[in-house]
């Protein structure tokens, strides 16, 4: 039923494929060239058609409204190896045979058996993806996904920074390679490093955000994680990388402030005077001012001795003179002076 289904649909879009297909759900085709991650021309009859990969959504690299997707370029020249030019294939379509840009909508099938959609997405290069009824290639392609999630291959690589895997590895890496405030030698190298863990932080805490949100993002790399059991052990992860980082900046900043503030003044001193003259040797006293400095006084003459030589002592004087006496030699005799 399914392929009378797929007979019919084809023959009513006879036109749009140019005699692909007549009646049956499979035909040889020839590549030409690889458009992208999910897109080839192929030779049929003599004439090209553009098939569009089924089952499958790679990263964007020619979209007119789209910039360059994480990984799209390895998306294309990984088709391209699997499909050079001039390879002979096998072109499978399903129920709905066409799209809207008028691509035959198709699974390629290699000479060795290989399911070219299903090697996309092993590689994890490529999501599972379901489009109307279209779904004839969908077990395949999810098993093959399945396998690139466990090997963290592609979309899943924590080596490869665009991925969001890849975008946690690096941030964690940044916080811990950040230098410390103590390596800081100017304040302006210290302002440097605190806006550079700031930067950090603000990675890391974007990160944290975007995965512990359920709101949609846009590009395959979030396509990919979100269903993942391990999203909330990656954001805890970032939240980790942030927290780092803002210790850091908070370091930074601190060092910066104490280089700027000038140290505190000298506590005053008292110097000693010296104790010594300028030429040395015995303490000097201390200076007197001339006010203050008096002349020693002249010790005060002895007065002469005044001895009585009495009445016998012969008639050097009066009876009871007391003036000065002038002795003779010996002492004993003495006259008035």
């Amino acid at each position: 039923m399914r392929r009378a289904v797929r007979a019919a649909a084809m023959l009513l879009t006879a036109s749009v494929t140019a005699g692909m297909l007549s009646g049956c759900d499979a035909a040889r085709a020839t590549v030409s060239r690889v458009v992208d991650g999910d897109t080839v021309d192929v030779v049929v009859d003599g004439r090209e058609q553009r098939i569009r990969l089924l089952n499958i959504d790679t990263p964007e690299t020619v979209h007119p409204d789209e910039d360059v997707q994480c990984l799209g370029p390895e998306a294309a020249a990984h088709l391209r190896s699997l499909l050079p030019a001039g390879t002979e294939v096998e072109v499978l379509v399903d129920e709905e045979t066409t799209d809207r840009y008028d691509r035959v909508l198709a699974g390629i099938r290699l000479d060795d058996g290989r399911l070219v959609n299903a090697e996309m997405a092993r590689a994890g290069l490529a999501l599972p993806m379901q489009v109307g009824a279209n779904d004839r290639f969908l077990p395949e392609v999810e098993q093959a996904h399945a396998e690139a999630v466990a090997a963290g291959r592609g979309l899943y690589d924590p080596e490869i920074g665009c991925t969001v895997p890849g975008q946690v590895t690096a941030v964690e890496a940044a916080a811990t390679g950040l230098a410390t405030p103590a390596g800081a030698g100017t304040a302006e190298q210290a302002d440097t490093a605190a806006a550079g863990a700031a930067a950090v932080a603000a990675t890391a805490l974007a990160l944290h955000s975007a995965l512990s949100s359920d709101a949609p993002r846009d590009g395959l790399v979030w396509a990919a994680v979100r269903d993942r059991d391990d999203r909330p052990a990656m954001a805890q992860r970032a939240r980790t990388a942030a927290g780092t980082a803002e210790d850091r900046a908070d370091g930074h900043r601190a060092t910066a402030r104490e280089l700027r503030t000038p140290p505190p003044p000298p506590a005053p001193t008292t110097s000693p005077r010296p104790t010594t003259g300028s030429t040395g040797g015995t303490a000097s006293a201390p200076r007197q001012s001339p006010a203050t400095r008096q002349r020693p006084r002249p010790a005060p003459a002895p007065a002469p001795e005044v001895r009585d030589s009495g009445s016998s002592g012969g008639s050097g004087g009066p009876p009871g003179y007391t003036g000065p006496r002038c002795y003779a030699p010996g002492g004993k005799t003495w006259t008035p002076c």
